[in-house]
């Protein structure tokens, strides 16, 4: 009997151990694989124009992401739902109970250039210039529409034809209005992406597909 306790508390003494392991084997098996997914819940949902805002979290991910406002997308991202992401598509698909939405976009730059392989370090800041038209603005953030040619530093291909995401703050408000600004990428830093505005700078917070409401 006293064998079988201490054989017993061994096991029991164990199991943090091995469910540590095989939460650490799953997280990386889920960064490694292009094509995988994770279980999440959503924190927060927010309308802004022809967008939804939404925080997502769980053990692999926590990300801001953009999606349309459509019927789906408003049933799957209820607030406290718990959902599946996966990696598919341009910033992957949330699903619950049978339904799918399809993100437009990722309001978590720093994370999402992160996640993609590792470049070599360039020696110069890469700059290049972005234009633009106004889409949308409301009390927290301004969404233009234009050319971003440097979203592609990120894993983001239409780079021609983008919606960017900016702090309505007096610095991006003064951007948005001009329609045309240098744009800069670091390759580390918690901000990838800004708008050069003379001496002033406006964050990218996010980039997101357009789409029609």
């Amino acid at each position: 009997m006293q064998r079988l306790l201490a054989s017993a508390f061994v096991v029991a003494a164990a199991l943090p151990g091995c469910e540590t392991a095989r939460d650490a084997a799953s997280s990386a098996a889920y960064e490694l694989n292009p094509f995988g997914a994770t279980d999440l819940s959503v924190q927060a949902l927010s309308l802004h124009g022809p967008y939804l805002l939404a925080v997502v979290a769980g053990r692999d991910e926590r990300m801001r992401l953009l999606a349309p406002v459509s019927d789906v997308c408003v049933r799957v991202l209820q607030p406290e739902a718990r959902v599946r992401y996966a990696k598919s598509g341009a910033f992957g698909r949330i699903g619950r109970d049978g339904e799918a939405c399809d993100a437009a976009g990722v309001a978590s730059l720093e994370q999402w250039r992160d996640r993609q392989p590792r470049q070599r370090i360039e020696s110069v800041v890469p700059r290049a210039t972005a234009r633009w038209e106004p889409l949308f603005r409301d009390e927290r953030w301004i969404f233009v529409r234009g050319r971003f040619p440097l979203a592609s530093k990120i894993g983001i291909a239409a780079g021609y034809d983008l919606v960017a995401m900016l702090p309505a703050d007096a610095a991006c408000s003064a951007a948005a209005e001009r329609r045309e600004a240098t744009l800069e990428f670091r390759q580390a830093g918690r901000t990838p992406y800004r708008l050069l505005v003379g001496e002033r700078s406006c964050p990218v917070e996010g980039f997101a597909l357009p789409v029609t409401r």
